[in-house]
């Protein structure tokens, strides 16, 4: 077997581990029962952090020794073999990740960053097996030759990208963290959608029916009728343009009203989200809330957000009021269930404020401490509460949208 038949079958088989590795990704349905060699993430993702290198120095390697105008077939070898061996131990870093013990986000933002790398050193192996095939024709092609610099240095941007401060998180909660910011983003967006309804909606105010009278093209035409049925007199006219006038105007106002109690209720939630990052995310919570509530708090989270943008879906003309009572009702759903996850972060501290009040000496600061945290949860229930008032127009079966509560 000669040199350049040897890559090749080296290159075959480093693409098949890549496709290993990304179906190693794919969460299982029954969970691994054997004991992983460690469970300290710090080393866990030190190693990865280790792999992800050794892989952007063999890809460049592997760039030098099979550059189609000179390939040295040979020399690769070991390079692609290396690269084999840096992709089945990213993997198996990944399988030492416990959802119970590490957490389900982080996870699933080690598969997103993963899984993007893992596709693109598959495609490097596919682009140099391909130049190998056509052979050293495809020296003299210059775009095709330069396929593969491309595709290098898609992987060494990613690699890059994954080592960096926005990459891979540390631990479950910066992934958290991550993903909040994101939905905050998607939110304060839904927000402003329906701040330039409201705009768009007042800037129609006052803009009745057209009075004058010299269109003469009248649309019946169109229709396959003429003019010669009965017109109104003047003052039958005036009647009827009043009455379309009342009514665009009334048409115009249950559409902005409606679009306002939409926009208050997210603006409270919108404000909501954004303090429970500022006050409970940003800064690691003592004691740690286990990784399982956590997880499911970002669920809240992507719940949220779904159910704003089709709340705000709904204030789209033409309006259906029983759609927007709908959505506002699944939005109110979600508002609840985020409440009873926040509960975990305001555990009960009045026994520890008795005994503290016990123990306090006049003038020692230290007493103050669970009154923080009660003047917190005190503004959570009042956001809530807010939340669940401002509702109340939008989810009543007994009021239309647009009408005020008695």
């Amino acid at each position: 077997m000669t040199d350049k038949q040897k890559v090749i079958v080296a290159l075959t088989s480093a693409s098949e581990t890549c496709t290993a590795a990304l179906s190693a990704l794919v969460p299982k349905n029954q969970p691994d029962k054997s004991e992983p060699q460690t469970s300290d993430l710090a080393v866990i993702l030190k190693d990865l952090d280790s792999l992800l290198s050794l892989i952007y120095n063999s890809s460049t390697k592997l760039a030098l020794v099979l550059k189609p105008s000179s390939p040295t077939y040979s020399a690769s070898l070991p390079v692609i073999a290396d690269l084999a061996k840096y992709t089945s131990g990213i993997a198996h870093c990944v399988h030492l990740v416990n959802p119970n013990l590490h957490g389900v986000t982080l996870i699933k933002e080690l598969q997103y960053e993963l899984r993007a790398i893992f596709e693109a050193l598959r495609a490097v192996m596919q682009t140099f097996l391909n130049l190998a095939a056509r052979g050293p024709s495809i020296a003299r092609n210059g775009s095709a030759g330069e396929e593969y610099l491309v595709r290098i240095g898609t992987l060494h941007d990613l690699i890059t990208q994954a080592r960096g401060l926005d990459g891979i998180p540390q631990d479950n909660i910066s992934a958290i963290r991550r993903r909040w910011k994101q939905d905050r983003v998607a939110l304060e967006d839904s927000l402003r959608e329906v701040s330039e309804m409201i705009d768009r909606a007042e800037g129609s105010e006052g803009d009745g029916v057209d009075d004058d009278d010299d269109d003469d093209d009248d649309g019946w035409d169109e229709l396959g009728l003429d003019d010669t049925e009965a017109k109104m007199d003047k003052d039958e006219l005036a009647r009827a343009k009043n009455v379309q006038h009342l009514s665009a105007i009334f048409q115009t106002v249950l559409f902005k009203h409606a679009i306002c109690q939409v926009h208050s209720v997210l603006r409270l939630t919108t404000l909501l989200h954004k303090r429970i990052f500022l006050d409970l995310l940003s800064s690691a919570p003592t004691p740690s809330p286990p990784n399982f509530a956590l997880d499911a708090l970002i669920m809240q989270s992507h719940a949220l957000f779904a159910a704003s943008d089709e709340l705000v879906s709904s204030l789209y003309i033409p309006q259906n009021p029983a759609a927007i009572r709908k959505e506002s009702l699944a939005l109110l759903d979600i508002i609840n269930g985020l409440q009873l996850q926040l509960r975990i972060f305001f555990p009960d501290t009045s026994s520890l404020e008795q005994q503290l009040s016990r123990l306090s000496i006049e003038g020692d600061k230290s007493a103050s401490t669970p009154g923080n945290t009660t003047a917190d949860k005190k503004w959570f229930d009042i956001c809530f509460e807010q939340v669940t008032k401002t509702s109340a127009n939008l989810v009543s079966p007994s009021l239309g949208v647009g009408q005020k509560p008695r």
